[in-house]
């Protein structure tokens, strides 16, 4: 946490990316909500809400390592500018919009442009905050990302009572504006082969160091069973346990602080085998806080359970980033970042169908139970894995 505010207090550039991101995090957090109620307030069906949602994740299932690449090719302010334009103009044009398949091309492009901005930033904040800060930026980077979109949700309460979903939507169109000014000052530097006019091709796949394909699948499992636990909680929190609806919102805030607390954690960096090892903390915390939160008899004893859920989320998500940063090549780092994303996507977007057929067969307790258990058998997976290949190795050569 030290490193963190050493960074802000001596890093002029840092201090302006991060309020950038944050408002920005905010206003997605606010669009998210409101996207989803103008789609059941204008075409009135639960399948427009599951389109638009979708169209979000469309475009980084199927170009998520094309998109990310271009943060090799472009310079990544470049990159990160022009996604904020993008996505400023797909939700001011989404918030004046009454035709569903205009809609649905704007959210596909709002999502296109997030794979190329989240590859561009990532990338870059070693450049923003390089040597020992980078760690603690990226830490940041991810901490603030979720308590954006964790608050974003409750500020857009406000905006639709006072004014309704076009309103909320104006102000995260808004609020990339807003960023796309801010990042026009910020150097995020250029990979290398980017500094000339003319770059060159791309290679057929990123050169990444030893452990990049089991990284993949490794995020990938965790992500397919946490996004069941997803589904499965509405109706554990208001099936099984019997709790209000309100409940559920509680919840969702413990588990989204959890993640931004478990963020923070990568802020002191480290070596690739003990980025390793606390990315598969995160991972395990995760499967036995969905585990614990099953088998909890009421609300008050599942509460806790979720929050470690969310530690172990927030504890994955920001070493798998340094973990990247780590075993990329500089001129490979937009692509591993969109093969992340990919990889991702699918795996969520499989999940959402996984989920509904759990909650459906049984219950949302034991969907929650499986998520839970599965995640610990990625946790034992990954780890038997990593053994594994440790005692292929020679000792000097051990890491991942």
């Amino acid at each position: 946490m030290s490193a963190i505010v050493e960074l802000l207090r001596t890093n002029p550039p840092a201090r302006r990316f991060f309020l950038a991101h944050l408002q920005s995090s905010l206003g997605t957090g606010m669009g998210y909500v409101a996207l989803v109620l103008l789609a059941l307030e204008r075409f009135h069906s639960p399948w427009a809400v599951a389109l638009v949602l979708g169209a979000d994740l469309v475009p980084l299932m199927a170009l998520g390592a094309l998109l990310g690449a271009l943060a090799d090719r472009i310079p990544r302010r470049a990159c990160a500018v022009g996604a904020d334009l993008v996505r400023a103009a797909a939700f001011l044009g989404i918030a004046v919009s009454g035709d569903l398949t205009a809609i649905l091309l704007l959210a596909a492009a709002a999502g296109a442009s997030n794979g190329v901005f989240n590859a561009a930033v990532l990338s870059g904040l070693p450049h923003v905050a390089p040597e020992r800060d980078g760690a603690a930026a990226t830490s940041l980077f991810s901490a603030v990302t979720t308590l954006g979109r964790t608050a974003g949700p409750l500020v857009a309460a406000g905006l639709l009572l006072g004014g309704g979903v076009e309103v909320a939507l104006v102000v995260n169109g808004l609020s990339f504006l807003v960023s796309a000014l801010v990042l026009a000052s910020v150097d995020l530097g250029r990979a290398a082969g980017t500094a000339r006019a003319r770059p060159p091709a791309p290679a057929p796949g990123p050169r990444l160091g030893p452990g990049f394909a089991r990284l993949v699948a490794g995020s990938a499992g965790a992500t397919l069973f946490a996004g069941m636990a997803n589904v499965a909680e509405p109706a554990f929190i208001t099936g099984d346990l019997a709790a209000v609806g309100a409940a559920f919102s509680v919840m969702v805030g413990v588990h989204g602080l959890g993640v931004a607390a478990g963020s923070l954690v990568g802020s002191r960096g480290g070596h690739a085998a003990s980025l390793w090892l606390r990315y598969l903390a995160g991972i395990g915390a995760m499967g036995a806080g969905y585990t614990l939160a099953a088998v909890a008899p009421d609300y008050v004893l599942a509460l806790p359970a979720f929050a470690l859920a969310g530690a172990g989320n927030g504890a994955l998500m920001v070493h798998e980033r340094l973990l990247v940063q780590s075993l990329a090549a500089g001129g490979a780092q937009g692509r591993a970042f969109g093969t992340l994303e990919m990889a991702a996507s699918w795996a969520f977007a499989a999940a959402l169908g996984l989920g509904a057929l759990a909650v459906g067969a049984a219950s949302g307790r034991e969907a929650l139970l499986v998520a839970g258990l599965g995640t610990l058998g990625v946790w034992l997976a990954c780890a038997l894995s990593a053994s594994a290949r440790g005692a292929r190795r020679p000792a000097a050569q051990r890491g991942l």
